[in-house]
């Protein structure tokens, strides 16, 4: 019996938490679920929105399904205190993966048939590295003079490069493809670069490719990039993976995984949405994908497969879409039609397994 820890999150994030649960029970029913507080209802109690004895129980359970926390804009800093002093995070999602030492944010990106903009078939793993970068929250301000400084360390680097190059031979992929502005920001990203084509010597089966993060960009909109494990640092990683998903239908759709040594925290794409929370317009897909991706963690393929076969049928033959694809399902109607439509796909799935 494995336990999975729940972050239920703010705005959206409840309603969309119950409804990937519901999947997972009906896709794997021998799982049970801790909810933790975190966030704005943790500070409500505590006041302190990373309460010690709830990240030790994270870390002790090792793999968690959260759902978004609301960051407030310009105010959103988190401060934790240490007995050797304090840390300073620029968001709570930034301050979880941090405090439970998470280095790679895996966002998945597959265009669904017959949902998205025509002609975008993107096939791409995004992986985002995000234990620094311009996310490591060092800012500064004097008068009317504000400083951000972007951190890149070798060691970061061979690792997210190591994981990258790993997951390409593990799901498949041909090619790395490493996003970049070496050409402006030469020691940062250069280093980057660097420390990519060393560690690609060591995978000659696996093709390296780097482009510039901007004609990156343009390339997802066009839908024109090839099938690829895509390599970001974390703010560029944090904004292609959103555009991406919007390309093939909307940010709703983008699950996502973070992995560190030895906890895996499963969370969709997107944030937490408050001025549609309660109205059932939440699409619950990018979070019940998550879940997927937790399943696969698990070793529990059959189970992940079925999932995203389910998903895949009830949107490509449009049984339900919220608001945000076009359509006027409730997020609890598109929850029903994915248990639904694990029926129907079971059987399949059990052949090719």
């Amino acid at each position: 019996m494995t336990t999975i820890g729940i972050i239920p999150g703010d705005g959206i994030g409840p309603e969309i938490t119950e409804a990937a649960i519901q999947v997972l029970r009906a896709a794997a029913p021998g799982l049970t679920y801790e909810y933790l507080p975190v966030g704005h209802v943790a500070a409500a109690g505590s006041g302190d929105p990373l309460p010690d004895q709830v990240m030790d129980r994270l870390r002790e359970l090792g793999v968690v399904l959260k759902a978004p926390l609301e960051a407030p804009k310009g105010t959103g800093r988190i401060v934790k205190l240490r007995p050797d002093g304090h840390r300073v995070y620029p968001s709570i999602n930034n301050a979880v993966r941090r405090e439970l030492e998470l280095y790679a944010n895996v966002r998945p990106v597959h265009a669904v048939p017959g949902v998205g903009r025509p002609g975008a078939e993107l096939d791409l793993m995004l992986v985002r590295e995000v234990s620094e970068g311009i996310y490591s929250g060092i800012e500064h301000r004097i008068g009317d003079v504000a400083q951000a400084i972007k951190i890149a360390t070798r060691p970061a680097w061979e690792r997210i490069a190591r994981f990258s190059f790993e997951l390409a031979r593990e799901r498949g992929y041909d090619r790395v493809l490493l996003g970049h502005k070496a050409n402006v920001l030469n020691l940062t990203d250069g280093l980057e670069l660097e420390v990519v084509r060393t560690i690609a010597a060591d995978y000659p089966d696996v093709e390296l490719q780097d482009m510039m993060v901007d004609a990156l960009g343009q390339a997802i909109v066009r839908g024109d990039v090839p099938r690829s494990v895509v390599l970001l640092d974390n703010q560029y990683g944090d904004i292609l993976s959103d555009v991406a998903a919007a390309v093939i239908g909307s940010v709703g759709l983008g699950p996502g995984a973070n992995y560190g040594a030895d906890v895996a925290v499963f969370e969709a794409c997107h944030g937490a949405a408050p001025d549609i929370a309660g109205t059932g317009k939440a699409n619950p897909v990018g979070l019940i994908l998550s879940g997927a991706m937790l399943l696969r963690h698990l070793g529990d393929h059959r189970a992940a497969e079925a999932v995203e076969a389910a998903v895949r049928l009830v949107l490509g033959e449009r049984r339900a879409l919220t608001p945000d694809l076009g359509g006027s399902a409730t997020t609890g109607d598109v929850t029903a039609q994915v248990v639904a439509a694990l029926d129907e796909v079971d059987e399949a799935v059990a052949v090719r397994a």
